[in-house]
């Protein structure tokens, strides 16, 4: 009832599936699913640097940098992403889309509170392909649909609190989710002396839920010079088949991110980030293979130019994360060019943030298939300022 046994019977379907589809399948929809990381679009055009920005952020990186907020604000961040899979000697074009922040913060004192709503886990994707069943006394062709709806979610609660130039926080984790999977399979005349077959499918569903704790510090030089370390601590996911009795459970890994950004002039910032995860320990998941990842990136912000009377900085970034889950074993890893821009207006009080990432997962060669793919982050947050 332990390790891989969850996801085990959420993934039957992809495990049963033909080579041929299973190269059409997406690498990141293998395991739990896409690791989703809650950024906003500030984060996501620096490389996806979470932590340890100067300035604010509203990325879900480090509790301690809530205490760079000096007034409550809110932020909603969405995500829109295309992907070209190849593989299977086919192309196939697909893509998701998800709000993958919610948050607001609320400085008091030395002390700053935050809830926020942040996309763990994306699960969601389809494929359609054609086969042929082989039987002792023929064959019969057919067209077989998959698609999997869901994802796993975090309700997170904050608390952090600067003490001269250290800041510190705690987070309590609510992990959520639900997995809907449909399968179709119709079949076409018979070939030789096989039967006729009637379409077949089913339905299954799956709901999770558990708790995760991480604690952060983070050290300023009069804002010049800003470094951020957060620790996750293990923890247990449970999932729960169409609300019968728990099905089984994956231990979540301990994690660690450090990330640093200095200001070498007045208007430049460079930031840079990296985090290790200790996937290996959750074992194999549903017929993937888990791994220990790395991730890395870093970007630069120029902030000497304005729009419409608002400051109008503008980004450039790279990053390369592994992905948990692979199909062969071989590690599968995301690389990504980053830009993007923002407009703070109205003296502050509203911001906007748009990036976008262009890249690559995987290894045609090596993993048996490859993703180039493109991925909009639009964020928006407001502030309130003190009236006098």
């Amino acid at each position: 009832m332990r390790r891989g046994r969850v996801t085990s019977v959420a993934l039957a379907a992809l495990v049963l599936a033909p080579a041929s589809a299973l190269a059409q399948v997406p690498a990141s929809a293998v395991g739990l699913g896409y690791p989703v990381f809650p950024t906003d679009g500030r984060s996501s055009g620096l490389g996806g640097t979470t932590l340890g920005l100067l300035g604010e952020t509203f990325s879900l990186g480090n509790p301690a940098d809530m205490a760079q907020h000096a007034n409550p604000g809110f932020a909603l961040s969405f995500n829109a992403e295309g992907a070209d899979i190849e593989g299977g000697g086919e192309t196939l074009s697909t893509g998701r889309h998800r709000f993958n922040l919610v948050r607001a913060i609320a400085p008091f004192s030395d002390w700053a509170v935050g809830i926020a709503f942040g996309s763990a886990f994306d699960q969601d994707w389809s494929a359609r392909f054609q086969d042929t069943l082989v039987l002792a006394d023929g064959s019969v062709p057919f067209e077989e649909t998959r698609e999997h709806d869901g994802g796993i979610s975090t309700i997170d609660v904050s608390l952090a609190r600067r003490v001269g130039s250290l800041d510190v926080g705690v987070t309590a984790s609510r992990w959520i989710g639900s997995l809907r999977q449909t399968f179709s399979r119709l079949f076409e005349d018979p070939i030789g002396d096989a039967p006729s077959l009637n379409p077949s499918g089913g339905t299954q569903s799956l709901s999770y839920k558990g708790w995760r704790f991480q604690a952060g510090a983070a050290f300023e030089v009069e804002d010049r010079f800003r470094v951020s370390g957060t620790l996750f601590f293990g923890s247990t996911l449970t999932a729960t088949p169409d609300g019968d009795a728990p099905l089984g459970e994956v231990d979540l890994p301990t994690s660690f991110l450090i990330g640093a950004s200095a200001r070498p002039v007045s208007n430049v910032i460079l930031a840079g980030s990296y985090g290790r995860s200790s996937w290996s320990s959750v074992q194999d998941i549903g017929g993937s293979t888990s791994q220990d990842i790395e991730r890395f990136g870093g970007g630069l912000e120029y902030e000497g130019l304005d729009l419409l009377g608002g400051d109008f900085p503008v980004r450039i970034g790279y990053r390369r994360s592994g992905l948990p889950f692979s199909r062969t074993g071989d590690g599968v890893q995301e690389r990504a060019l980053t830009t993007g821009f923002g407009w703070i207006f109205r003296d502050g009080v509203a911001q906007l943030d748009m990036s976008l990432d262009v890249g690559t997962r995987g290894d045609l060669e090596i993993t048996g298939s490859e993703e180039s793919f493109r991925r909009l982050t639009v964020s928006f947050a407001l502030r309130q300022f003190p009236r006098f």
